[in-house]
Order: C-alpha cells, then structure tokens, then sequence
C-alpha cells in the first residue's frame, strides 16, 4: 500500500465522515429484510462433508485479529479516504485485516450487489468492522475489537501449481461453543493499479492533495476477488465446535490473471448467517500461517 507524508486534520475527518459519501448508483439497495422468527421445534444438526475433526490437539489461546471490508470504487472521489483511514490502522496494528470489496467495473466483486442489500449500505465510502458494524474510521474504535479473547484461532496452509492454489483450512477451539457457525475463504490481490477518482485534489490537509482527479495509477490494496467458499459462509457442524478439537477442511481457487506474488488468501469464522465475524486469519498464496 503507498505511504504519504501528509495527514488528514481530525476535524477534517470527521466532518468527512458525516457528509461525504457517493451514492451505490444503479440499483441503489433496499432495506433488510424482515429476520425470519426463530423456529421453535429442534433443529437437526449441520452437517458440511468437506469438514473433518483432525486428530491434532487445539493450542490454548489466540490472538484475534479482525476484518476490515471496505466497501469502494474507482468512481467514487470520496473512497480514497477510507482506503487511507485503513493503512493508518493497519500500521498501528498488524491485527487488523483490510480488504476492498469494488463495485465497479475495474475490479467489480461477484456478489458486491448482495452484500450491499445484506449489510444495509447505500453510500460509498462505508467500511464494515467483522461484519457487525459500520466503522468510523478512527483507530480507537477499534480497540474493543482487537482486545476481545477469541475462543478460536484460524491456520491456513497453501501451494501454488502454476495458477492453481490448493490449501487447507483449520480452525482451533479453546471453548464449547453454543451457537452455529460458518466459515468463509477469500481471494484477494493486493497492489492492483487502476485510476481512482479523488475529490481531495483540491484539499490541502489531505494525503491526495495534488495528487490529480482522477489519480493516474492508484495502487488498490487487498482487492477482493473471489470467495472460495459462499460468500455468507459454509458450515461447521455444531458437533465438531468442542473444546480442544482443531477441525479442517481442503479449498482450491484458480488465480486467473491475477499477479501471484500479490495474492493472498483471506479466511474467517463467523456467526451463522453471514454476520458477526468472531477470528480472521490471512497467508500469502503458497505460504502457511499457523495458529497464532
């Protein structure tokens, strides 16, 4: 991601925040819709074939490490806020994870429509913290995130066969836990370089001040570009989610024309439903990242 020796004023940020957005266009999304009444008779377990309990033993803690979804596009001259409001952040604290979900027809994610009506969002800048809430750009919000104790940690093993990844993904449980979970595998390329529309070209306590409308060559960080799994989540089996176990499950992704040295895969564990994500892991397309 670039560096710039400039800083944006707090207040300028701020009022940044509240009143400068772009609208989602086209479509714009519509509202949630109404959460089905939970079903009052038992339900029979999940059940996922591509999870296995491994015979390994879980470690007893875990760092915990949160995720950043940045919802952006090259069209709007507001968004080069946010992707800056994330390196800062980022540089503070290695735990945080930041990814670009485009809509737009540079880098446009399959199912960025989907998640734009999922997650209520019709303004772009918006990033959203675990998939829980709208972030607001400052660094201290994000510290009850990061200092909460996770009762799982994330492992991922990969290898790259020409433009073929193949890998493996294990989750870690320090605890039982009651509620359903899923987990979800992303794609994502870093340094990918397209033009970006910037309206702080004229504002001089930006870091894009003279940087030129559009900047010429924007380097886009963690563009997300494919789910390796459903967008919302696959399943864990309520079984499996025991104290001590670690369970796991294989994963393959074909990179495409994406530049692999610049690809990384992205997973987390969440809440059953797509929302609340309670660990992230990330690793380097043909690297490993152990429990940590």
């Amino acid at each position: 991601m670039k560096n710039f020796k400039q800083w944006f004023l707090p207040t300028i940020l701020f009022l940044g925040i509240v009143v400068s957005s772009c609208s989602s266009g086209g479509d714009g999304p519509g509202p949630n819709p109404e959460p089905d009444k939970p079903d009052p008779t038992p339900k029979e377990s999940r059940k996922n074939s591509n999870v296995s309990v491994s015979s390994t033993d879980a470690p007893a803690s875990y760092t915990t490490k949160i995720l950043l979804e940045d919802y952006t596009g090259t069209w709007c001259g507001y968004c080069p806020r946010v992707a800056h409001a994330m390196e800062e952040a980022i540089a503070q604290n290695g735990n945080i994870i930041g990814i670009g979900v485009h809509d737009d027809s540079d880098m446009g994610f399959t199912h960025v429509k989907s998640m734009l009506q999922k997650y209520n969002i019709s303004g772009f800048p918006t990033a959203v913290l675990n998939r829980s809430a709208k972030w607001l750009e400052t660094f201290a919000t994000l510290n009850p995130f990061l200092e909460k104790e996770s009762d799982l940690g994330i492992a991922l093993e990969s290898s790259l066969n020409n433009t073929t990844v193949t890998g493996k993904i294990k989750i870690g449980f320090k605890a039982d836990l009651t509620k359903s979970i899923d987990y979800v595998i992303y794609l994502v390329e870093d340094k990918v370089v397209a033009n970006q529309v910037n309206y702080y070209n004229d504002v001089s306590s930006s870091p894009y001040y003279n940087k030129g409308n559009p900047i010429v060559g924007f380097e886009h960080a963690n563009v997300l570009r494919k789910t390796i799994t459903d967008v919302y989540g696959d399943i864990i089996p309520e079984d499996y989610t025991k104290t001590g176990n670690v369970i796991e499950a294989d994963f393959s992704v074909e990179l495409d024309t994406y530049v692999p040295e610049n690809c990384y895969i992205v997973a987390f564990v969440l809440e059953e439903g797509g929302e609340e994500i309670i660990n992230t892991q990330i690793v380097k397309v043909g690297s490993n990242q152990d429990f940590d």
